[in-house]
């Protein structure tokens, strides 16, 4: 297959320098830029970087930072509204994810960590983190502002539970997919129209990770098992 990276700047520009950070695995190995294990960034003490970590795997990964402080300061393409300082915290990055951190360069260096490989800024430094920090709850993170429409007052509301159930697809037995029960090809479909607003409960009941993700459209974050969001707009194509 074929993928590559499309960064869509805004119309003022940014006072940082950008750094990429694709993560991507062939045959069993763990790149970034199409680099085994580590790639270099070059940049200047006092610079300051924004790194745009995309995940082209199928799997979740997480992403930190060692030998500086930073932020997140973007989810999936959306800014995060006035994002805190971080220094003991990893971000989860889901599949097809993307999360952009910002940082100013120490002297010494920086190491952006990404689950099996490293993006060094500048000089490398020292320390090497063996295991990921505890990961960011995007619940609270950031300070909360307004959203354009109001979720309470949903045009339409569904539930969507995936799971796992044995059963016949096409006459073959196994353990499928299913949704709210049910077994392609007999699984709902959720019909709305354009300018609806759409309040959606996701519940996963397969007992295995499994990203959720829209196809060109963004969905904000509302709440997780009960828990309402307090910090910035969460706004995610990828959950």
């Amino acid at each position: 297959g074929l993928f590559g990276t499309l960064v869509v700047q805004p119309r003022r520009p940014l006072l940082t320098t950008d750094a990429l950070a694709v993560v991507h695995s062939y045959g069993g190995k763990s790149t970034i830029n199409g680099r085994v294990g580590r790639d270099t960034a070059p940049a200047r003490p006092g610079t300051r970087v924004r790194i745009r970590v995309v995940n082209t795997n199928n799997g979740s990964l997480r992403a930190w930072v060692t030998g500086a402080t930073y932020r997140l300061v973007a989810v999936d393409g959306y800014d995060l509204n006035r994002p805190d300082e971080i220094a003991d915290r990893s971000v989860l990055v889901t599949a097809g994810g993307r999360a952009d951190l910002e940082l100013t360069v120490p002297a010494s260096g920086a190491r952006v960590e990404l689950g099996g490989v490293v993006l060094v800024l500048g000089t490398d430094p020292p320390q090497a983190a063996t295991q990921a920090p505890p990961a960011l709850d995007l619940l609270t993170y950031g300070k909360p502002a307004a959203l354009p429409f109001d979720p309470d007052q949903a045009d339409r509301r569904f539930r969507y539970a995936i799971g796992r159930r044995p059963g016949f697809i096409n006459g073959r037995p196994g353990m499928w997919w299913s949704i709210n029960g049910k077994l392609f090809p007999n699984v709902p479909m959720y019909v709305v129209s354009e300018g609806d607003v759409v309040r959606m409960t996701i519940k996963n009941r397969s007992y295995a990770t499994h990203p959720m993700h829209l196809h060109g459209h963004h969905a904000g974050v509302l709440s997780r098992n009960g828990v309402k969001a307090t910090g910035s707009p969460w706004w995610v194509d990828s959950l």
